[in-house]
């Protein structure tokens, strides 16, 4: 089966996880944060301390988690600290685009160790090719794929939830459903995520970026397409289909019927407009920067509108508007919307993708279980 989500299985203090792939998955969670002790361990998961033993000697014996040194004392016997082993096991990484995927292997202390492009050839990128340019990665690293236990893809397109599949990603030439994670599992393991690229950007400014620690945030990203990330709760919320977010795809009724907003003004359509690879620098450089900034605008105002959030971040090319356009994005919210939400630019670019699968896929490779020798 493929995994594309996790639910939240944390323990609640003093009920113990059921079985012992929770047991284990109890016992990373808590050790992703910082080493800790046994004692510690058994007081935060609720686990009784004989199980805590239990799971720590496996761990130890499967040589994931191990033993580095003691504590502190406060006046008793010092006790020893745990910790994941950074480079027991290894997850792989690729962020997909026109022509390319970016490619980076990670271990599970959440490092990424190396990185590398690979191009592919013509319109449509084929999933045997993507499948054997991340096992050359593994092979070039004097890894298996055996030493994998997890594979996160950020996609630039509709990826149904829980399931991998690609409904469409016209930048990678695929306009009919592609089971990609299906591909993936069937070479590396169960262990796999595929999401859009805009929800793990999100994923990343929260835990790395501009959003750090909010949990009611709207991304709007401006780039060849233009798309947009929900996060309610602290949870991206990709949608009954995983078209969530795709508003990009607003239609221009007055202007021009039958185009989008993101014909007209994600950077293709401006650049193919205005004859300028760096549409947004010729814009501004010739005074018309006020159309494209009033349509993004009213593309934040539309998300304000419908989910209400904490925070808006506005990622992309739009952050090369300066501080001038997001003051005026912020006075199109404010004249619009019943309560204004803050407004910022992401800070990560577009190392949040890399950012957001990782911290993803280290979850689901903990919660499911995958860890094993």
């Amino acid at each position: 089966m493929t995994r594309t989500t996790t639910a939240d299985r944390r323990s609640e203090a003093g009920k113990a996880p059921r079985g012992r792939r929770d047991g284990r998955a109890a016992v990373l969670r808590q050790l992703r944060e910082r080493p800790m002790s046994r004692t510690d361990l058994a007081e935060l998961t609720g686990i009784s301390q004989p199980v805590i033993t239990r799971l720590v000697r496996d761990l130890l014996a499967d040589e994931v988690v191990a033993e580095i040194g003691a504590a502190g004392s406060s006046g008793g016997r010092r006790p020893v600290l745990l910790a994941i082993r950074s480079r027991s096991r290894w997850v792989l990484l690729a962020r997909l685009a026109r022509g390319r995927a970016e490619l980076a292997l990670a271990d599970l202390t959440g490092t990424v160790v190396t990185h590398r492009r690979a191009d592919y050839q013509g319109d449509r990128m084929e999933l045997d090719w993507l499948v054997a340019e991340l096992a050359e990665l593994c092979r070039i690293n004097g890894l298996d794929t055996a030493d994998v236990c997890g594979v996160a893809v950020a996609v630039p397109g509709v990826v149904t939830p829980r399931t991998g599949v690609v409904g469409t990603a016209p930048d990678l030439g695929w306009t009919a459903p592609e089971p990609l994670g299906e591909v993936l599992a069937n070479r590396f393991g169960d262990c796999v995520l595929v999401d859009n690229d805009v929800n793990l950007m999100l994923t990343g400014e929260r835990v790395h970026g501009a959003a750090r620690g909010a949990d009611d945030v709207v991304l709007l990203y401006i780039g060849r397409f233009i798309g947009a990330s929900i996060m309610l709760g602290g949870r991206v919320l990709p949608g009954a289909h995983g078209a969530s977010g795709e508003i990009g795809l607003l239609p221009l009724r007055d202007s021009d019927p039958g185009s989008t907003v993101e014909q007209r003004y994600g950077l293709s359509g401006l650049a193919d407009e205005i004859g300028a690879a760096e549409p947004v620098r010729e814009l501004a450089e010739r005074g018309r920067l006020d159309e494209v900034v009033s349509a993004w605008g009213h593309l934040v105002v539309a998300l304000s509108l419908a989910v209400d959030p904490a925070l808006v971040l506005v990622g992309g090319a739009a952050t090369e508007l300066g501080e001038s356009g997001l003051v005026r994005i912020r006075s199109e919210l404010g004249q619009r919307v019943p309560v204004c939400p803050d407004v910022r630019f992401a800070e990560l670019g577009d190392r949040a993708v890399t950012q957001g699968a990782l911290e993803r896929i280290r979850d689901l490779v903990i919660d499911s279980g995958a860890i094993r020798p």
